[in-house]
């Protein structure tokens, strides 16, 4: 009786194509190839099951509602975090010491709790309809539920936002506080400067100056508190006096003195 090689897989026709007396069974061996044959052809040439792909259905007004308050909150999470990263950017804030660690395992808990919060909602199924409606709508292919591009891509962007979030707590909450809550008051700071750049550079953190006191920081310089002239004068070594106001949570430089 001859065996129905359309019901065998891929590794059982190589196995029962290694295995088989060829010369006694040339028939057999005709229908092995074209089994594989027709088990390649399939592989290259069948459409993605249906059941793969997650196409956009008809929202219900509830869902509508929905998708507008996630929106907003979405908005209004954004300009949280670009108000808290603004002072990132603006001011040469030190942070003490002894408030790292404190604010180093919030920000890592923050990071990691965005992370996972984000990795859900790009894995949703929702979030995917949305992503193929907007692929169909210019021309490509959808993407299946199971593609490791799917995956990847949630992963990346989880990613990216649980360190502008963990960025944002460490960096820019203390000086969001310091500016805004806490009684900061006018003080001076005398600092030993650790390194100097090769050069002054014209954007962002010009001037920067690197602290010995705050070495086992992240953030152990300032910026921005210094004028070029000034700046071209000054040494590794050398002690400057840094101006500005200071909180229970750190000092935060606006200009210095030799």
């Amino acid at each position: 009786m001859t065996p129905d090689y359309t019901r065998y897989s891929k590794a059982e026709l190589e196995q029962a194509l290694s295995t088989i007396d060829k010369a006694r069974f040339p028939e057999r061996v005709k229908k092995i190839h074209q089994a594989l044959d027709a088990l390649d052809a399939n592989k290259d040439d069948s459409p993605v099951p249906e059941q793969d792909i997650l196409l956009p259905e008809p929202e219900t007004p509830e869902q509508m509602q929905r998708k507008l308050l996630g929106t907003l909150a979405l908005i209004f999470s954004g300009l949280i975090l670009g108000a808290m990263l603004l002072p990132v950017y603006f001011h040469s804030f030190l942070l003490n010491n002894d408030m790292v660690t404190p604010f180093k395992w919030a920000a890592l808990t923050a990071g990691l709790v965005v992370f996972v919060i984000t990795c859900k909602q790009f894995l949703h199924t929702n979030h995917l309809r949305k992503m193929n409606a907007e692929r169909l709508a210019k021309g490509k292919q959808p993407i299946t539920v199971d593609s490791p591009r799917r995956f990847y891509g949630a992963f990346g962007a989880a990613l990216l936002i649980a360190l502008f979030t963990a960025l944002a707590v460490y960096r820019g909450a203390p000086v969001a506080l310091h500016l805004y809550v806490l009684d900061a008051r006018t003080a001076t700071e005398q600092v030993t400067i650790a390194k100097l750049p090769h050069r002054f550079r014209k954007k962002h953190c010009n001037g920067k100056i690197y602290l010995a006191e705050y070495q086992s920081q992240f953030f152990d310089y300032v910026c921005q508190v210094t004028p070029r002239s000034q700046w071209e004068q000054l040494r590794p070594g050398q002690q400057i006096r840094l101006h500005g106001t200071r909180s229970a949570l750190g000092f935060l430089a606006r200009r210095s003195s030799l």
